[in-house]
């Protein structure tokens, strides 16, 4: 062979298997590796909208249909139960949905640094960015991703012109389990560019668009197992599984959504866990939601075949609670079972898979005792003030320190007022808001306003809902309110209206008006569309207001909590004073509260002693008289005073009275009674024996009809 032709071969050779020894390489960092052919058993555990709910929430459950209190979440049990996941599943996850921050003091003192310190201490892999990340603007955004230990993912969120977001958020992660390759990819509500404070330089893209475009990237270099990390809410992620081809599971957040089979902790869920839907080519996706604050940890075990699909998905948003149980006696109290229902509480729980009782870890109590006590300085700190007395009162009438309060209370419509302020200056154009009487709890005084003072005015951390209802559906909520009364009375924030408390249920609305941006009030069509901000509370039914509950129109939970709000709005004040109209008119003004007083069998208990057994007695007319008084003096009401009979006979003083008669002028037992302004009374049999004379003297002396 000449010697060209073998150099040539020789060349040839070297070349080939170059190149194919190349392509045999098992790098990890090699672009072109695939997965094809690994089956892989997967645990994805997750939260979302943790809100900087570091400590557990009061909450309650229906345990065998009785209503049981007690705490639920907390990062220190949900340490607890993230380490038990990971001592039993070999391959697993932790992943948040985002909006880890806004939500209670822990962010207002600590301005992210406790959240992240307990997102790390968990050992997170990846975290999907908020719209409640941008709440404080870019800066501040951008400081999150310095103190998180794992990358925070967005992909259709371009912050290339911010000089602080630049290049922070990635669009997806790859992680490499069991010898596979996961790409998770993290999406952000695009409705963030109005709803938070991102800046003018950050843009958010189209979620279906950009979702489709990670794909097919993602599976241009070989990985077939694709996560998305969603916050955009529960309806728009069915939406992102039914358009996007090749999405395996999503893990979603933003709506607060709880889903799984709750039926017997009287829960109402938003759908099953996991929701199983099917892709634009007909591949199976499957959705999963953690509820909120931490009070869930969601544990979804999944099931790769070879090809990257998901031929099975188990599991749960299981309720993470702690020992101690409350339930309410018949007085209504709530009081700590007995050992016998405590039993019969932690069995149910034990044969029930979406709710675990779990111990809260040591090192995480540790590691939050100084965070707690930063927050308990920040109850102190002065945020406005209140010019005058605000007080509270239920529904229209007289305050219980005896200022009459014909308009209902002066510090509910302000709270309301609040909630549409807060709502509108994130964009979300609300006409009118609406506040339950009884989630106002406070007076506030004349005075300071502190950080405590909001958490007791309002201290359930509702978050801050947003509606859209036909003025129909708005007159029917404001019917519900003042047909239920007490702690459902109605107020409104830029609106007014005037009841009659005296018609009928579901007549008693007379006229309800909005104010527009230009102060001009306009009456509510109940054929027109309007955007109504409430509490979490109401828009969830509570108190009746089933109307909110049911409608079909927008909603949106914004995840503001009513006392950040009402924070917030005192800032933006300063100081608070009582307002010109409470939103609120009763239009009877004839209508009188009438306090019926009777006495019966007096007996001739004129005074408070018993002559008889010679001893001081608790009741006689001279201590009813002094009651009477005091009734009669208030404008809010009038009184009727009544006897029911046996008035004479009974006590020394009265028999004198009966049998000396032909020597005395009156009978003091008239006297008295004519004095204390009796408007009627009944006759009695004892009445009729002293005998007719007595009888018929006593009847000419009342100066009130003796029946």
């Amino acid at each position: 062979m000449p010697d060209k032709i073998r150099k040539f071969i020789v060349l040839w050779a070297i070349l080939f298997f170059a190149v194919f020894s190349g392509c045999s390489d098992s790098d990890d960092d090699d672009p072109v590796q695939t997965d094809t052919g690994r089956s892989l058993s997967l645990t994805v555990m997750h939260v979302n909208d943790t809100h900087s709910h570091l400590d557990p929430t009061a909450s309650s459950v229906e345990i065998g249909g009785v209503q049981t209190y007690l705490d639920m979440g907390g990062f220190a049990r949900l340490a607890t139960k993230v380490d038990q996941v990971r001592s039993e599943k070999e391959n697993t996850l932790l992943l948040h949905a985002g909006d880890a921050v806004q939500g209670t003091l822990y962010f207002t003192k600590y301005q992210g640094e406790a959240d992240f310190a307990f997102l790390n201490m968990l050992g997170f892999d990846a975290m999907a960015l908020g719209n409640h990340e941008f709440d404080k603007g870019p800066e501040t955004a951008a400081a999150f991703f310095d103190m998180a230990d794992f990358p925070i993912l967005s992909a259709n969120t371009d912050a290339t012109a911010d000089p602080y977001l630049n290049g922070r958020a990635v669009p997806y992660e790859v992680r490499e389990i069991d010898g596979t390759k996961i790409g998770i990819v993290g999406l952000t509500l695009p409705d963030t560019a109005v709803i938070s404070s991102p800046g003018d330089d950050v843009v958010f893209e189209d979620a279906v668009v950009t979702a489709q475009e990670m794909v097919d990237t993602l599976k241009a270099d070989g990985i077939n197992k694709i996560i998305f990390l969603t916050h955009l809410g529960y309806e728009r992620d069915l939406d992102l599984a039914q358009s996007v081809e090749g999405i395996d599971l999503i893990v979603g957040g933003h709506s607060h959504s709880l889903l799984g089979d709750f039926a017997d902790l009287g829960m109402n869920p938003e759908g099953e866990y996991p929701t199983h839907t099917f892709g634009p080519t007909g591949e199976d996706v499957y959705i999963v939601h953690s509820w909120e604050w931490a009070k869930t940890l969601g544990v979804v075990d999944v099931e790769f075949n070879e090809e990257g699909i998901i031929t099975e998905a188990t599991g749960n948003a299981v309720l993470l609670v702690g020992d101690e149980f409350e339930q309410k006696n018949a007085a209504g109290d709530k009081i700590v079972v007995d050992a016998d229902t405590e039993a019969v509480i932690l069995a149910a729980i034990e044969a029930d898979p979406t709710i675990e009782v779990v111990a809260e870890d040591d090192a995480a109590l540790a590691m939050l005792e100084p965070y707690k006590a930063g927050v308990d300085e920040v109850n102190t700190e002065v945020i406005g003030a209140a010019a005058e007395d605000l007080l509270h009162i239920r529904e229209p009438g007289v305050h219980t320190g005896g200022t009459p309060l014909p308009n209902g209370s002066l510090i509910a419509p302000i709270v309301a007022e609040a909630m549409a302020w807060k709502a509108n200056s994130v964009g979300l154009d609300v006409d009118l808001s609406l506040q339950n009487a009884g989630g106002v709890r406070i007076d506030v005084p004349a005075g300071p306003i502190t950080v405590g003072t909001a958490y007791t005015l309002l201290p359930f951390g509702n978050t801050l809902y947003v509606l859209d209802l036909t003025g129909a559906e708005l007159m029917t909520a404001l019917e519900t309110g003042l047909t239920r009364k007490s702690g459902a009375f109605p107020y409104v924030g830029s609106a007014r209206y005037t009841a009659d408390p005296t018609r009928p249920e579901g007549e008693r609305l007379i006229s309800l008006e909005i104010r527009n941006d230009a102060g001009e009030w306009a009456p509510v069509d109940p054929y027109g569309l309007y955007r109504v901000a409430t509490n979490a509370y109401l828009a969830g039914g509570g108190d009746g207001y089933a109307v909110l509950k049911n409608t079909d129109g927008y909603r949106y939970d914004t995840g503001f909590v009513d006392a950040e709000s009402f924070m917030d709005y005192v800032r933006h004040v300063g100081a608070l004073t009582a307002p010109e109209e409470t939103g609120v008119t009763y239009s009877a003004p004839d209508a009188i509260t009438l306090k019926i007083i009777e006495t019966t069998d007096v007996h001739g208990s004129l005074f408070p002693y018993d002559f008889i057994e010679a001893q001081e007695i608790d009741n006689s007319l001279a201590q009813v008289c002094t009651y009477v008084k005091q009734e009669r003096s208030r404008a809010d009401q009038s009184v009727i005073l009544l006897d029911n009979g046996d008035i004479l006979q009974g006590q020394p003083i009265t028999n004198y009275y009966n049998y000396e008669r032909s020597t005395l002028d009156d009978h003091i037992v008239a006297d008295v009674m004519n004095y204390m302004g009796y408007d009627a009374a009944a006759v009695g049999n004892h009445d009729i024996e002293p005998g007719r004379p007595v009888y018929d003297a006593v009847m000419e002396q009342f100066e009130f009809p003796w029946l």
